[in-house]
């Protein structure tokens, strides 16, 4: 007897775990592919996987999250999309100098990164590539961006990335690192799946991102050609 296709025996006992007909929508045929890649094609633990991820999005509903909902945090500056990597991923910039702790918990912090993730995942399903990336830029940082609550962050960041976000995280590339970031990431890796921490790319030097984007995707101050200008935060 041939041996059923993996995505194809998935989608079967998926299927079967249906109760409604709105449910369908969790059969989409990328995403069941993203849970089987990211557990190496083993039909039972990405059914697993499957299983938390459509409990999970029904629960949290991640994809009602709002723009309105999430204008405090937009109106800071501190992160949106701009261009694409040279995979195709629509790059999501976060800057550190403007995240301040005291202005939100940790609970509605995380909320606004599964707004960003969501959004990147529209994005990148647009574009083809069915990832995202993000730079991470830690530059002209100080004691007032300082988060205590870094190392619990992101170990929730990473396990929801892992397990609700299969596949969906391409590159992360980080700059302007110093010794206590360093610290906070080795403290962290170990919660880390080894396919994540290969995806993160330390730079020293932000134009070393020319070896990942052509430069008209990246702006002026990462040494590319955009001349784009973030609106938030309003000085």
């Amino acid at each position: 007897m041939e041996k059923q296709d993996p995505l194809q025996e998935l989608n079967s006992l998926a299927e079967s775990k249906i109760l409604f007909p709105e449910d369908r929508i969790y059969l989409d045929s990328r995403a069941l592919k993203r849970f089987l890649v990211a557990r190496d094609y083993n039909v039972e633990k990405a059914l697993e996987m499957w299983e938390k991820w459509v409990q999970w999005r029904k629960e949290y509903r991640a994809d009602q999250i709002t723009e309105q909902e999430m204008m405090p945090h937009i109106q800071t500056g501190k992160a949106f999309y701009h261009g694409k990597d040279a995979e195709n991923r629509p790059c999501l910039i976060f800057r550190v100098r403007y995240h301040y702790p005291n202005q939100a918990s940790l609970e509605d912090t995380m909320r606004y990164c599964i707004y960003l993730i969501e959004k990147g995942c529209q994005l990148a399903d647009e574009l083809g590539s069915g990832q995202i990336c993000v730079i991470y830029d830690r530059g002209e940082i100080t004691s007032a961006n300082k988060d205590n609550r870094l190392i619990d962050a992101i170990k929730s960041l990473s396990g929801m990335l892992q397990d609700f976000y299969a596949e969906r995280l391409g590159a992360v590339y980080v700059l302007h690192v110093n010794w206590f970031y360093w610290l906070m990431f080795q403290a962290a890796k170990p919660f880390m799946q080894k396919k994540t921490r290969k995806k993160v790319q330390v730079l020293r030097n932000p134009n070393n991102l020319l070896n990942f984007f052509d430069k008209s995707e990246l702006l002026e101050e990462y040494g590319g050609t955009s001349s784009y200008s973030h609106p938030y935060p309003v000085n």
